[in-house]
């Protein structure tokens, strides 16, 4: 966002200078001009400042429900991470058991392989 540079402030013959009137003849066609530009000057100043403050309310809103979603987001990721936790360990706890039930079948298994083979071998040697 970038401010636009404001034009710059043209002074004036001060009283006492030029033809010597001063201030007196206040219709001149030097001092309107200059009067309405600083008048366009300050009207275009306050235009600005209300832009800036309308961002600036506008940012501090965002900013703020940005706070509450992380907020909120943070709690949640707590609360799961408490749940994952709790129900970890016992999760780990059963699988721990199925799986040395399942070594232990797996040696029975093994185990009757190895005598099925030895039976036919003997048979084998029968015959």
């Amino acid at each position: 966002m970038m401010c636009e540079v404001m034009p710059t402030i043209s002074e004036a013959e001060g009283p006492g200078g030029g033809n010597g009137s001063g201030r007196r003849g206040s219709g001149s066609p030097l001092q309107s001009d200059s009067e309405g530009h600083f008048e366009s000057l300050m009207v275009s100043m306050l235009e600005e400042r209300d832009r800036l403050l309308d961002t600036l309310r506008e940012t501090q809103e965002n900013l703020g429900l940005t706070q509450g979603k992380l907020h909120e987001v943070s709690h949640e990721r707590d609360s799961l991470q408490r749940q994952l936790n709790t129900a970890l360990p016992q999760e780990f706890a059963a699988l721990t058991k199925e799986v040395n039930m399942c070594r232990e079948q797996l040696l029975e298994k093994e185990e009757e392989i190895a005598e099925l083979k030895a039976e036919r071998n003997n048979t084998r040697l029968l015959l």
